[in-house]
């Protein structure tokens, strides 16, 4: 039974293969079409590079919190206990940074970088665009570049008197323009367009030529890069991110790469520069403030001595001194935090502040995180730009503003806290003092006002220096001008195209001559068995 099984399934198979050669020459013309579609792939077909690149975004520490930390005694450790000290806003993101190389807006200024959304090609020339090479260039400012919302052809012909004639076409208009001399303005509604001879096409000057311009609207030309471009993590472990594209023209592909890093970087330093001036700002105010109360306490020293001429009181009441020296310094530590912590608390209510970062004025340890300005700050942070490449209406917006908000409350309430421990300690300390005053007794008034003034200068002195060492700290840190994309691979071009390839067709042919006419056949043989059954049931 198994021998008569096999010969059938033989038989049946033979029986197919005699039908089949029967019509070779079905197969013949078919493999002669493949072979013609298959010649015309890898002729027309230009040769297509991958390109390739990679970088390292940088760790950079936000500006606001960065530095050495100006410790001041315990206060110092009380301000890091209610997370007012500061700390750095380290780590990446790479879905973040992943997000920002992939955003059209970057992709869009690299577009206009290099222009590449002005194609220029030869009549009949397949679809070839030309790169560097062009006789022409088509400019347009870059208002006019943004705003375009559809694609503007211009046909431009130029003779050997010099004589040119432009055919334009623009959302389904067609214009004529004619000129005795380049350069020429076209004037559309869509914008103008200066048209006139490129520095590779000196040599077309008293040729006659043509060449048709294509001026496509940036974002849609970045809309399309995107999905030729591949950016991703090399490894989840790293900061390392890869880049490549694929372009018949070796050199645009190169340009492409470059310049997206270079613009990459370019917007990561213009983020920085617009935080740092935020801070600066905030400082330098902060800084004038202390300045004239420091001169107006040193007036009020310099009137007092007069008055009630004095010269060394520090050596008339240097016994009392030497015992309160430790009391003192504790007071000038904790009174100069609670004045900065009553700076921060004003910055922080006021309200055309509600979404600029929380400057960290004082550093407790390197590396602390988690407290509650580090994570306003973070919020602030992301928000800033997510709103780089989304409208302010976008709910995501929406949400990330009542988050920030919240986080605002906790900020608050988290420097309420701080105060209230400080003022704590600070009135125990004064009780302290009070009672070695009652000890000094024999030391008239004056002299214990003299003290006093000259606890709040070094008090002022104290915030000035914190003010002046931050302020520092930031304007060196900007000066560094550190890149955020290190480059680990400049763009290169790698060894074999990837189009058109040989072997795909080689597929391509073997599948189109043998599947058309055995389809063919096939469905030829249904018909007929669909035809024949129509008519036996037409019968009966």
């Amino acid at each position: 039974m198994v021998n008569d099984a096999n010969d059938k399934e033989v038989i049946g198979l033979r029986h197919i293969i005699i039908y089949y050669l029967r019509y070779w020459k079905l197969f013949a013309a078919a493999f002669a079409v493949s072979l013609v579609g298959a010649l015309l792939y890898l002729l027309l077909v230009p040769k297509t590079y991958e390109i390739a690149a990679s970088i390292q975004v940088q760790d950079e520490r936000d500006l606001i919190s960065s530095g050495s930390g100006f410790g001041l005694g315990e206060a110092a450790g009380l301000m890091k206990s209610f997370g007012l000290g500061g700390s750095n806003v380290g780590g990446i993101n790479m879905d973040d940074e992943l997000m920002v190389l992939n955003s059209n807006d970057l992709v869009r200024k690299m577009v206009l970088d290099l222009g590449i959304n002005v194609e220029y090609s030869k009549p009949f020339s397949l679809g070839y665009k030309l790169y560097g090479e062009s006789p022409l260039r088509v400019t347009a400012d870059t208002l006019t570049m943004n705003r375009l919302d559809c694609v503007v052809t211009l046909d431009v012909s130029v003779g050997k008197d010099g004589k040119v004639e432009v055919d334009a076409e623009a959302a389904k208009k067609d214009y004529s323009f004619s000129y005795t001399s380049l350069p020429a303005v076209v004037e559309l509604p869509q914008g103008r367009f200066t048209v006139d001879y490129d520095t590779a096409g000196v040599a077309s000057i008293g040729k006659a030529f043509s060449l048709i311009v294509k001026v496509n609207p940036p974002r849609w030309v970045a809309e399309d890069l995107l999905d030729m471009f591949v950016i991703e993590e090399s490894s989840k472990t790293s900061n390392v991110i890869e880049l490549s594209c694929r372009d018949y023209e070796k050199r645009r592909g190169l340009d492409m790469l470059n310049t997206l890093i270079h613009e990459y970087n370019i917007r990561a330093r213009g983020i920085k520069l617009e935080e740092t001036d935020k801070a600066l700002t905030f400082l330098d105010g902060r800084i004038d403030e202390v300045t004239r109360n420091l001169q107006a306490i040193e007036i009020k020293i310099e009137e007092y001595k007069l008055k009630n001429r004095l010269t060394d009181i520090e050596y008339d009441v240097q016994f009392y001194v030497d015992q309160m020296k430790e009391i003192q310094v504790k007071l000038i530590d904790l009174q100069t935090q609670a004045r900065v912590i009553e700076m921060m608390d004003a910055y922080v209510k006021a309200p055309e502040n509600r979404y600029n970062l929380v400057p960290m004025l004082l550093s407790a340890q390197e590396g602390e995180k988690g407290s509650a300005i580090t994570k306003y700050n973070e919020a602030l942070v992301e928000r800033a730009r997510l709103l780089k490449t989304s409208s302010p209406d976008n709910p995501l917006i929406e949400t990330w503003n009542n988050q920030v908000d919240q986080l605002r409350e906790s900020v608050i309430l988290t420097i309420g806290n701080a105060r209230k421990s400080l003022d704590m300690t600070v009135e125990d300390l004064k009780n302290k003092e009070k009672a070695l005053y009652e000890k000094m007794g024999g030391i008239p008034t004056q002299e214990r006002q003299y003290v006093d003034y000259n606890r709040q200068r070094e008090i002022l002195q104290g915030v000035y220096l914190v003010l002046l060492q931050k302020r520092e700290e930031i304007a060196l840190a900007t000066g560094q001008n550190k890149q955020r994309a290190r480059v680990v691979d400049v763009a290169y071009v790698k060894k074999l195209p990837v189009a058109p390839r040989k072997l795909f067709a080689a597929i391509g042919m073997f599948l189109f001559t043998l599947v058309v006419p055995i389809g063919c056949l096939f469905a030829r043989e249904q018909w007929r068995a669909l035809v024949k059954t129509y008519k036996e049931s037409k019968e009966k």
